[in-house]
């Protein structure tokens, strides 16, 4: 097959941003390091140029490394790559789920993080000369650089890697030990930096929450209509959907910036293009990551606050307040009277009114008892064992976040979490979920402490692995 016929179709929006030269150094096999902007969208062209290679399936599959806080758009532009290519991407973000896909014969592009790539390593379920290319995004985000070892020390000279940075200079002992006689390419490799930099506006919310931080930005800015700067065309729909919940008519665009009117930074922009914006009717989204990129591109940050969790504590005690006055202005409850008489003889009304008020906060939070069931109850719930204790120097309330918040189990499937020496046992209601939970537990990262998780089979099963 000739080079032409190996280049994939390039963008316009590509060639905008100086990225479209590295696509068909991809395609080609070779060694290749993109600079560019920390967004997933703008190697969505090298991903389908690599996925475009005839050497490239399920025997041979890409390997994706991408920083954990970034995951969900990187497997985002990692499908839509996959699906211009006639491939199939998958995410596994903890070991039993990136080892289901390895093992399904069906992937052709695995989105996973380092630490779960080193333990599948360290499992036998990867193999690394098995694989047609590993492409890293953003390595300068990665603390110590003999975290990459255990992948690349098996990794055979003539598998292909890529990789993408938004600090080239930062990366370039990474690029001299682990992907050698790779060009620079990208907006980052050739362009000159700006000769002034523009002050910006910015706002720091994860990944996740861009899009609902732009509801937040609109209220903010109090406008009826906003522009929103992205680096592709995905989430348009979404913005405009979003942004229409909020009263707001939405302008997306993936060219031009408009230079007088408010906009919002979705995705960061090349570094010459913030200064096309008004700053003081611009905002930048600011994901875990882009920091240090927007800090080199902008002569200062100024940060823009959105409601958080205070605000809205704030936004629920005004409204507390309201059906108290309303129930006072109803008129007197003579029960209410008879019940609370005598304890105004013992304690002075505002200690009886903060009791009271109390009492309405605990009942509110506490959940519905559960409808009776005539079914018979199984004895025992099945559950779940993990390698962490008071001797971890865990709390009951540290281990509920972590299960909850950072291995991310519903916490309605959740039963009784009892805290051990050594180990803790979380109740769930069924097998299904137990197993489920597993999956999502083990390999995460408590307190820099793997986590070991299996379904619990008594005191013989609660033995260290």
């Amino acid at each position: 097959m000739s080079d032409v016929e190996m280049t994939p179709p390039v963008s316009g929006q590509q060639e905008a941003y100086g990225v479209a030269g590295a696509a068909p150094v991809a395609a080609r096999g070779n060694n290749l390091v993109l600079g560019a902007p920390p967004a997933p969208a703008y190697a969505g062209g090298v991903l389908a140029a690599l996925l475009g290679r005839p050497e490239v399936g399920p025997a041979a599959p890409v390997l994706l490394i991408v920083p954990d806080a970034s995951l969900g758009p990187w497997a985002q532009t990692a499908g839509q790559a996959a699906a211009s290519a006639g491939k199939l991407a998958a995410t596994g973000g903890f070991p039993s789920r990136a080892a289901h896909h390895l093992a399904s014969g069906r992937v052709d592009l695995l989105v996973t993080t380092l630490v779960t790539a080193t333990e599948l390593i360290r499992r036998s379920s990867l193999r690394p000369d098995t694989l047609a290319a590993v492409v890293v995004a953003w390595p300068e985000l990665e603390l110590s650089e003999e975290a990459w070892v255990p992948l690349f020390a098996d990794l055979p000279k003539t598998v292909q890697r890529v990789v993408v940075t938004a600090d080239p200079v930062a990366t370039a002992g990474f690029v001299e030990r682990y992907a050698w006689r790779a060009p620079l390419l990208g907006p980052l490799g050739t362009s000159e930096p700006a000769a002034t930099k523009p002050r910006l506006r910015v706002a720091a919310v994860r990944w996740d929450d861009r899009l609902a931080a732009l509801g937040a930005i609109a209220d903010l800015l109090d406008v009826d209509e906003l522009s929103v700067w992205t680096a592709d065309t995905a989430a348009h729909a979404a913005i405009i959907e979003r942004l229409a919940g909020h009263g707001v008519g939405a302008l997306p665009t993936a060219g031009a910036i408009p230079g007088s009117g408010p906009t919002v930074f979705f995705d960061p922009p090349p570094a010459e293009w913030l200064g096309q914006a008004a700053p003081d009717r611009a905002v930048a989204l600011m994901p875990p990551g882009t920091e240090g990129y927007y800090v080199r591109a902008a002569s200062r940050l100024e940060p823009v606050t959105l409601p958080g969790p205070i605000d809205h504590a704030e936004q629920a005690t005004v409204a507390d307040r309201r059906a108290i006055r309303a129930r006072i202005e109803a008129g007197p409850d003579r029960a209410a009277w008879a019940t609370l008489a005598p304890l105004f003889d013992r304690w002075t009304a505002p200690e009886v009114a903060v009791a009271l008020q109390g009492l309405w906060t605990e009942a509110r939070a506490r959940p519905a008892a559960p409808a009776p069931s005539l079914a018979p109850r199984p004895a025992a719930h099945p559950k779940v064992w993990i390698n962490v204790g008071r001797k971890d120097g865990a709390t009951l309330g540290e281990v509920m976040a972590f299960v909850t918040l950072d291995a991310g189990v519903a916490r309605g499937a959740m039963g009784r979490l009892d805290l051990k020496d050594t180990f803790s046992l979380i109740e769930f209601a069924s097998e299904d979920e137990a197993r489920r939970a597993v999956d999502k537990l083990a390999g995460a990262s408590f307190k820099g402490r793997r986590i070991t998780a299996r379904v619990d089979r008594g005191r013989d099963g609660r033995r260290a692995p």
